[in-house]
């Protein structure tokens, strides 16, 4: 099972990136005719993100070997940086892009005006987005993962 829901979190992260990328690129375009553009995609990213970290919860509480392993052991995993990534670094970058993601959606809906609420899209996003480039493991790093797992 844990191979399973692996594999299927791998290749969620494409699915995520390229919503979260088309979510700041939309916010990035210019308000016309009072109308934020848009706004769909920023919902498919929020959803693609909730899925993805159920996802990584479900293998952080259970599945996955290094966390389990980590947790069991926190002064061994802060001295090693492949479990202290997966143990603490990717997981709360992770949570921290959900929360970003949220607050893009909640500011914005409360903003004084369409292009304030434009802007506060592309701050947040931008954050989510750059969070969340920072906190997949990429391969050539010391936690990197293939871009493509097939197993």
């Amino acid at each position: 099972m844990y191979g399973t829901v692996l594999l299927v979190h791998s290749w969620m992260r494409w699915v995520t990136l390229l919503l979260t990328i088309a979510a700041v690129v939309n916010a990035a375009r210019p308000v016309t005719s009072g109308e934020l553009p848009g706004r769909a995609w920023d919902r498919f990213s929020m959803m693609a993100i909730d899925t993805q970290v159920l996802i990584g919860l479900f293998l952080y509480f259970g599945l996955s070997p290094f966390t389990v392993e980590s947790l069991n052991n926190m002064a061994v995993t802060m001295k090693t940086p492949a479990l202290r990534f997966f143990a603490i670094e990717h997981i709360f970058g992770m949570l921290l892009v959900m929360a970003l993601v949220r607050v893009a959606r909640i500011t914005s809906a409360h903003a004084k005006s369409p292009a304030d609420a434009g802007r506060k899209r592309l701050i947040f996003f931008g954050l989510a987005l750059l969070v969340m480039l920072g906190t997949i493991p990429w391969p050539g790093l010391v936690y990197g993962r293939p871009l493509f797992r097939l197993h």
